[in-house]
């Protein structure tokens, strides 16, 4: 375990990763951190600071931590820069000591740290001694490289009585598998279950838990995550990155929902540093994937033509999809990290605009549950601006459906059964397998909803006559959450617990349509917005995250306010 780690800690980077990683260490060994590193602000050689008692001699000390990045040698030592580690550590003594510790620490034994993800290399060690001794007077000074702090990792947030050896074979078991992009991590699952102690089917153990145990465990949980994560990327899949931060994120939301609501707030701390993990890994996978997007048929190394592609082309449209809306979403309020957003959502946008221009597969999905992937994008698409895009993608939906439906041949087959999809692809003309595979569509009623949205009533007219007569016998729904789904939402994907609007009629008027979606907006049962727990924590995005990752339904009662009659367009305040 101790190796993993230390490989693990060698791949981090110094800002926003390992500097991320050490407050939490420091907490788990009973030190506050007073100090974190802040980019842009001279810190005066102090990259975090932290108080609390010695586990050693059990005296009271203040840290001051110096966090480099890598083995440490002479370059790295003293190369005339303000960030070598003689400077920082000079300026640290000049200044921070003399000018910066608070008159309450001013008592406290001072230790110098110096921490990197690295060794510290023979060719440096002699100064590194020396420095020590003749700065002795001023300062205790300490060396946590990559296998001193996977040995403190180890004892401290991943000791033995609560990261137990099941615990620890899951977690090998997963780094084990962790690229293999069929692997769906189920050891990791049962890790995280135990974690966050949740029952197989997402019930909490122990309803009564303290929240600062829930916080230790939420660290845990993450670090886990990140180590299956890493292990990932860094054998080339960002993909199942990308899926692990998801899934520690949904399940540590849901874990914070079974709590009282006075106790919520106490874990939000640990909630955000998960989405910061989610929002790199989504910009690792984004960055790998970006250049195939802008090819024509770039995204076929991803899979085999024909049904084979169109699987694995969905779910590439849904994650980034998704990524855009935690963009979109989650703008902030300050102004540098808004820009910041804004630029991101413009890049994604730009992004899933040329897949779906560059890849005419995108506008002929295979299953039925190919509709959660296209209501992600389209939503993402009209919140960022990109309505006329939206649009030709839809006609260019509603018009392959409809000749599909009609011709009984490549439409999106209902049971989502990859088995069947490869049934009817080797027997493309048994009659009696087309009728029972597209007996129900999610497909034709959603998309016939955007026709409207979009103000495409000729092809909305079109699917409504395909409905009425050529394949009448299609019982087009859609699927709706009612009270409590956010006891279910972010843990798994439970259709029987929301209601089926079937048959999901298409009235040859295009205004009784609309009329009849405004009507159902307004129904509190189905209200899935402003029930949501995360709407007024600025995390909407994770509900659409766990449409993604679950395979639930997006909700009509968030896309049909999209409608140029209902005024819930505004990217900045999308309800």
């Amino acid at each position: 375990m101790r190796l993993i780690i230390s490989q693990f800690l060698r791949t981090l980077r110094e800002r926003d990763e390992f500097d991320r990683l050490l407050p939490e260490l420091l907490l788990e060994m009973g030190y506050v951190p007073i100090a974190k590193s802040q980019t842009g602000v001279r810190q005066h050689g102090v990259d975090l600071a932290a108080i609390g008692k010695s586990p050693v001699s059990g005296e009271d000390e203040m840290l001051l931590l110096v966090i480099k990045q890598g083995d440490l040698g002479r370059r790295d030592w003293d190369n005339g820069e303000p960030t070598s580690v003689r400077q920082s550590i000079n300026e640290l003594l000049d200044i921070y000591l003399t000018k910066f510790v608070a008159p309450e620490h001013s008592g406290l034994k001072k230790t110098i740290i110096l921490a990197t993800t690295g060794d510290l290399k023979q060719d440096v060690e002699i100064n590194w001694t020396a420095f020590k001794e003749s700065n002795a007077m001023n300062a205790g000074f300490d060396f946590w490289g990559a296998d001193r702090i996977s040995d403190l990792v180890e004892r401290y947030l991943l000791n033995e009585a609560i990261f137990d050896l099941t615990d620890r074979s899951d977690l090998r078991k997963s780094l084990a598998l962790a690229a293999d992009p069929e692997y769906d991590f189920r050891d990791l699952n049962r890790l995280l279950l135990r974690q966050f102690g949740l029952t197989p089917d997402g019930k909490a153990e122990n309803p009564d838990i303290k929240p600062k145990h829930l916080q230790k465990a939420f660290r845990r949980a993450h670090l886990a995550a990140q180590l299956c994560a890493h292990w990932a990327q860094e054998d080339g899949d960002s993909r199942q990155a990308l899926w692990v931060n998801e899934q520690v994120l949904l399940w540590a939301w849901h874990r914070v929902q079974l709590m009282n609501s006075e106790d919520r707030p106490k874990l939000y701390h640990e909630i955000a540093a998960m989405w910061r993990s989610y929002y790199e890994a989504a910009a690792r996978y984004f960055g790998v994937i970006s250049p195939h997007l802008h090819i024509q048929d770039g995204m076929a190394g991803y899979g085999r033509e024909g049904a084979e592609f169109a699987v694995v082309l969905f779910e590439h449209i849904g994650l980034i999809a998704s990524i855009g809306l935690a963009y979109c979403l989650g703008l902030s309020n300050n102004e540098e990290a808004k820009s910041e957003a804004v630029a991101s959502v413009a890049a994604v946008a730009d992004g899933l605009c040329a897949l779906i221009k560059n890849h005419a597969a995108s506008a002929s999905p295979r299953l039925d549950r190919h509709i959660i992937d296209i209501t992600l994008a389209l939503t993402f698409l009209v919140f960022a601006g990109r309505r006329d895009e939206a649009k030709n993608w839809v006609v260019e939906i509603a018009v392959r459906l409809d000749y599909c439906f009609k011709s009984r041949a490549r439409f999106p087959i209902s049971t989502d059964s990859l088995e069947d999809l490869v049934d009817f692809e080797v027997n493309p003309t048994d009659r009696k397998l087309a009728e029972k595979l597209m007996s129900t569509s999610w497909s034709l009623a959603t998309v016939a909803a955007w026709c409207l949205i979009l103000e495409l009533d000729e092809y909305y007219a079109l699917l409504s006559r395909g409905a009425s007569d050529p394949y009448k016998n299609v019982c087009a729904q859609l699927w709706h959450p009612t009270s409590g789904w956010h006891t279910y939402w972010y843990f798994t994907g439970s259709l029987n617990l929301g209601e089926s609007e079937a048959p999901y009629l298409l009235p040859p008027s295009p205004e009784e349509m609309r009329q009849r979606m405004n009507t159902f907006i307004s129904l509190d049962k189905y209200d899935w917005v402003n029930s949501s727990p995360s709407v007024a924590v600025n995390t909407w995005a994770i509900d659409f995250i766990a449409c993604r990752h679950f395979r639930i339904p997006v909700p009509a009662s968030a896309w049909y306010r999209l409608m140029p009659t209902a005024d819930h367009c505004r990217m900045n305040d999308p309800r």
